[in-house]
């Protein structure tokens, strides 16, 4: 018998079985039990995996409760203000002496020094004024704590805001103070009126401001 005969014997016994009474009830009946044992198997597996979770918890209980019982709470990283331009001025301000940065051009550098007592020194910071030579308020670049506010003999009327850990920032050159020591102060509030010192320019009413990352005069970049 050759293997085509062999095809074609295979094939007719198959169809004989297909026409048995009993065989679709059978075949159905396999595939249910099939299913079945498909889904026992699954839930066995998923009940394995929800007892070692919370035997786990048993082992870890500080990882869901602390000592007196209560939830963990999870610590959220507040949002970082962006630094803002210490006047309320908009198009009116104007930057009359820039910080000076070692990296700049040549004529930035010179845009950032100070002429005191016949004497060129490099600004810590930017001196700001109104186009019009108007006073203006002065506001909290940043949300903070103020920590200090006292009277310069070379930068008049100064406050000092810090805001977290690493910055902080300077207001030099105001007429007036209108907060104190230990005030809370939101970005954006009145902490004083510009005025004129004598580092620099008498006869220009301004603000000498600057920013400090722990403790060291930074770029505002306005």
């Amino acid at each position: 018998m050759n293997e085509k005969e062999k095809q074609l014997m295979r094939q007719s016994k198959w169809k004989r079985l297909t026409r048995q009474r009993w065989f679709y009830p059978v075949l159905y009946i396999t595939l249910v039990a099939v299913i079945l044992a498909g889904v026992m198997v699954y839930q066995f597996q998923a009940s394995d995996v929800t007892e070692d979770g919370n035997q786990t918890n048993e082992e870890n209980p500080s990882q869901v409760a602390d000592n007196n019982g209560e939830e963990e709470s999870v610590p959220v990283t507040a949002e970082q203000e962006d630094l803002v331009m210490p006047t309320l001025l908009g198009d009116q301000a104007e930057i009359i002496t820039k910080f000076y940065d070692a990296e700049a051009t040549e004529e930035e550098q010179e845009d950032a020094l100070i002429f005191y007592n016949n004497t060129y020194y490099q600004s810590k910071g930017v001196d700001i004024t109104s186009k019009d030579g108007q006073p203006f308020e002065v506001i909290a670049a940043l949300s903070g704590t103020v920590t200090k506010v006292y009277k310069d003999d070379l930068e008049g009327q100064v406050v000092e805001i810090e805001h977290d850990d690493t910055r902080s920032t300077f207001y030099g050159s105001l007429s007036e103070a209108s907060v104190k020591e230990g005030d809370e102060v939101s970005q954006g509030d009145v902490i004083g009126v510009s005025g004129t010192n004598v580092y620099g320019d008498e006869e220009v009413t301004k603000v000498h401001f600057r920013l400090l990352e722990e403790g060291k005069p930074v770029n505002p970049n306005f």
